[in-house]
């Protein structure tokens, strides 16, 4: 058994996964398998993957169903590894010993969350706010509802025996939705010392291509069916305090 199954779920950005799939293969002192399932337009992905070689990279065509979610949960299910990452073509591990330093923060915990970059048009941006918030919402994962404290799902590592699918009916809260089950009830540590590069701004980003208040509305009506009056109220302020400020801000 591999220590880490990394998956990387892609659509057509060649480049991205390129940089996702090299920040991995530079990983020091580490036994990992690299899962990539691709449901892209085109055979680039299958192209590249095939000319690399590399018998931990393991290519796997997932017909798309529409539904950007079906492909994620295509490559949990072939993990195989102690450990898991979910990592999409967009993010990158900004060091070489990213996952042995998961790895021993894993040792007493189930759930490791690593720091993150963002990058958008070759500048970084702040994420201030979610050092602030982080260690609350890993007490209270119902508050991610609310700030997303953590970014992308690479930012997330877990033991394969808490392994949860991500809900592919939702679009704009699916990645806190799976958060919210990953962390609930779960030992939970924050690894400062581990960074994730993000990507944002390209035309493949799925909150770009989003009807952001449709979106959360058909979400949040899934996600109070499901998980009920623990995360209403976090739902409430968001779509109020959030989503309304922006919606004033677009008026002015």
């Amino acid at each position: 058994m591999k220590k880490f199954s990394i998956i990387i779920p892609t659509y057509n950005q060649l480049p991205l996964l390129k940089r996702a799939l090299e920040s991995v293969l530079h990983q020091q002192d580490a036994d990992y398998e690299v899962i990539v399932t691709d449901d892209s337009d085109n055979e680039d992905i299958a192209t590249y993957i095939q000319s690399i070689g590399n018998q931990s990279v393991k290519y796997f065509y997932h017909k798309s169903t529409g539904r950007a979610a079906d492909n994620w949960n295509f490559g949990l299910s072939k993990a195989e590894g102690q450990y898991v990452i979910v990592m999409h073509h967009d993010e990158a591990m900004a060091s070489s010993n990213h996952l042995s330093l998961m790895a021993q923060a894993l040792t007493d915990a189930d759930v490791a969350i690593a720091d993150i970059e963002v990058m958008n048009g070759g500048k970084q941006s702040s994420r201030w706010l979610s050092h602030l918030t982080r260690k609350l919402c890993c007490k209270h994962p119902e508050c991610l509802f609310l700030q997303n404290a953590i970014g992308p799902t690479a930012c997330i590592a877990f033991k394969r025996d808490q392994l949860q699918s991500f809900n592919p009916n939702l679009k704009w809260l699916v990645d806190i939705e799976w958060y919210y089950r990953l962390l609930k009830g779960k030992r939970v540590t924050i690894c400062k010392r581990c960074k994730i590069q993000s990507t944002h701004g390209h035309a493949e980003q799925i909150s770009q291509q989003l009807d952001i208040m449709q979106a959360f509305s058909q979400d949040k009506a899934i996600i109070c069916q499901t998980h009920g009056n623990a995360v209403r109220l976090m739902l409430w302020l968001y779509e109020h305090l959030i989503l309304g400020t922006k919606r004033l801000l677009r008026r002015i």
